[in-house]
C-alpha cells in the first residue's frame, strides 16, 4: 500500500515539497535587503567617506609638519655640536702652536688685492708668533692630549690651508705639529706623564699626510674595509 507522505521544509534555498510521484524545488525569492536599507542614503555614505578622507589628509599634513620640525631641530642641534667642536679645536690650535694674542683660526683669509709686501709682513708676523717644536711638545704633554684630539687639529689645519697637503708640500703648522708629536712619541712611556698618549701619533699622521698627497683619505679606506669585514665583500681585480 502506498502511503502519501508530504513534507514541507523551509530553508535558505527555498521551499522543498515532496510527493509520491513528484519532487518540486522552488527557489526562495531573492532577498531585497540592501546595505543602504538601514536608513542611510548613498548621499549620506558619500558625505561621510569624503569627511573621513579630508580628516586623514589633515592628519597626514600635521604629521609631515611635525616630522619636518623635528628634522630641522635635529639638524640645528647637529650644526651646533659641530660648531662647538670646531671652536674647541681652533682654541687648541691657537693654544699649542701660537703664543701672544693671535687667533689664527678665526682670522680672515689674506685678501688677494693686498700688496706682496703686506702679505710678506703678515706671514712673518705669524711665523714670529709660532711656538717652537719643544714648546708644542711640552704642551702636548701638559694638556694631556691624545691621538684623537691631535688628529682633529690635523684635519682642521688641512681645512684652513685651502690647498692640497702632502709630504713634500704641507702647511708649516702641520709640520710643526708633526715634529712636536714625534718628540713626544720618542719618549719612553714611563717618562711621559701623559698616559693618554699612544706613542704612534706622528707615525699615523705621517701616513695620513702621505695618502693625502695622492688624494686618498685614510678614514674613508678604513671605513670601507670595516664594511667589507662585516659583509664579506671582496675586491676583484
Amino acid at each position: 500500500m502506498k502511503l502519501t507522505i508530504g513534507c514541507l521544509f523551509l530553508s535558505a534555498v527555498g521551499v522543498v515539497s515532496f510527493g509520491p510521484d513528484l519532487l518540486i524545488l522552488r527557489r526562495a525569492p531573492p532577498s531585497h535587503h540592501h546595505p543602504l536599507s538601514d536608513g542611510k542614503s548613498s548621499i549620506d555614505i558619500k558625505a561621510v567617506s569624503t569627511t573621513d578622507a579630508l580628516l586623514f589628509l589633515e592628519q597626514a599634513k600635521a604629521l609631515r609638519q611635525e616630522a619636518s620640525a623635528l628634522q630641522k631641530q635635529l639638524n640645528d642641534e647637529k650644526e651646533e655640536r659641530i660648531r662647538r667642536e670646531t671652536e674647541k679645536i681652533d682654541s687648541l690650535i691657537d693654544l699649542l702652536l701660537f703664543h701672544g694674542s693671535t687667533n689664527y683660526c678665526n682670522e680672515p683669509q689674506t685678501n688677494m688685492f693686498n700688496s706682496t709686501a703686506v702679505q710678506t709682513t703678515e706671514m712673518r708676523s705669524k711665523a714670529q708668533l709660532m711656538n717652537t717644536e719643544e714648546q708644542v711638545a711640552e704642551l702636548l704633554i701638559a694638556k694631556r692630549l691624545n691621538y684623537d684630539q691631535v688628529n682633529k687639529m690635523f684635519d682642521r689645519i688641512c681645512e684652513l690651508a685651502n690647498r692640497p697637503q702632502s709630504i713634500d708640500s704641507c702647511s708649516p703648522l702641520l709640520s710643526l705639529l708633526l715634529d712636536a708629536a714625534c718628540k713626544v712619541d720618542c719618549l719612553e712611556r714611563e717618562d711621559n706623564p701623559n698616559k693618554r698618549w699612544n706613542h704612534r701619533v706622528e707615525r699615523n699622521l705621517r701616513q695620513k699626510l702621505f695618502a693625502l698627497g695622492y688624494g686618498i683619505r685614510i678614514e674613508d679606506v678604513q671605513k670601507k674595509n670595516e664594511v667589507k669585514s662585516i659583509t664579506g665583500e671582496k675586491d676583484y681585480y
